[in-house]
């Protein structure tokens, strides 16, 4: 039996989580604590956090990567952290093929998003991937395309 993670959980710490688009291209998503995580995630803690280990330890480095140019704006600027320590995860994910996004502070919008830090010079698909790490993943397919999107609403993403 899944081990669910409990709203109290939900907002005390920083989640990352992926999901598969319609073309199989896959997103990392990071909550900062301050999401809703989707509901597919919520109902399965131990894969969300397999994922995880996978794409943050095994997975290989598959390309570079660029950061979209509205991102620091988006993320309020990196004067206070500096870019380097900003972008060290979602460069990270990048890397290995991922579309990475970061969440809109809670301060600025009224509907929390999403938003693209990091894209990859080489995306990776699902199919791709080990067996388990695919077939796990694909719980979360989304009809959308990442390469589309650098805005995501929360409203949509919790429903996932």
């Amino acid at each position: 039996m899944a081990v669910i993670i409990d709203e109290q959980e939900e907002f005390a710490r920083d989640w990352d989580w992926y999901a598969v688009d319609q073309d199989g291209r896959i997103g990392h998503f990071t909550s900062a604590g301050m999401r809703l995580l989707p509901k597919s995630v919520m109902q399965d803690r131990e894969t969300t956090e397999l994922i995880a280990r996978y794409f943050f330890e095994q997975a290989p480095v598959v390309g570079k990567w660029t950061v979209r140019p509205e991102a620091e704006a988006d993320g309020g600027g990196w004067k206070k952290q500096g870019f380097d320590r900003f972008v060290r995860d979602f460069a990270l994910m990048a890397s290995k093929g991922l579309f990475s996004f970061d969440t809109d502070p809670l301060f600025r919008t009224e509907k929390g998003r999403y938003y693209l830090v990091a894209v990859p010079e080489r995306f990776l698909l699902v199919n791709e991937l080990p067996q388990d790490i695919g077939r796990r993943l694909s719980r979360i397919c989304v009809p959308l395309r990442f390469t589309e999107c650098p805005y995501i609403q929360e409203s949509i993403t919790a429903a996932w």
